[in-house]
């Protein structure tokens, strides 16, 4: 068994498919569009899971605590050290809370905080 689709509800969906195709080189793969304004994107990377963004009228977007229960954050797992950093400096340059960087010694991961309150882990 294996996980196949990761879904997320966000509210500005257009913009979060672009985050993905900017930052990790997502491709659109399905889209779905139901008459009661319901849409979502599929969204395919070069390995692994799919991610499904989704969005509704009725969406609600509150403000999300990072010590929350529940889902707390992807991690997408790059080919290089080089591609994390490259990666982190794309947050830091668009705004986005660093919550930590990798360790000189050991640590293999970026997390940041990213669009619209959601914690994204990059690890190499």
């Amino acid at each position: 068994m294996r996980i196949s689709i990761v879904g997320m509800f966000v509210k500005d969906l257009e913009g979060a498919k672009q985050f993905f195709m900017d930052y990790f080189g997502a491709q659109e793969h399905a889209v779905y569009e139901e008459d009661n304004g319901f849409k979502s994107y599929i969204l395919k990377f070069d390995e692994g899971p799919k991610l499904e963004l989704m969005t509704k009228p009725e969406i609600v977007d509150q403000k999300k605590d990072p010590n929350r229960t529940g889902f707390v954050h992807i991690c997408i797992k790059v080919d290089s050290r080089e591609k994390l950093d490259e990666i982190t400096e794309k947050f830091r340059a668009g705004g986005y809370e660093i919550l930590y960087e990798p360790a000189t010694v050991g640590g293999k991961e970026t997390r940041a905080i990213t669009f619209e309150d959601n914690i994204l882990e990059v690890s190499a």
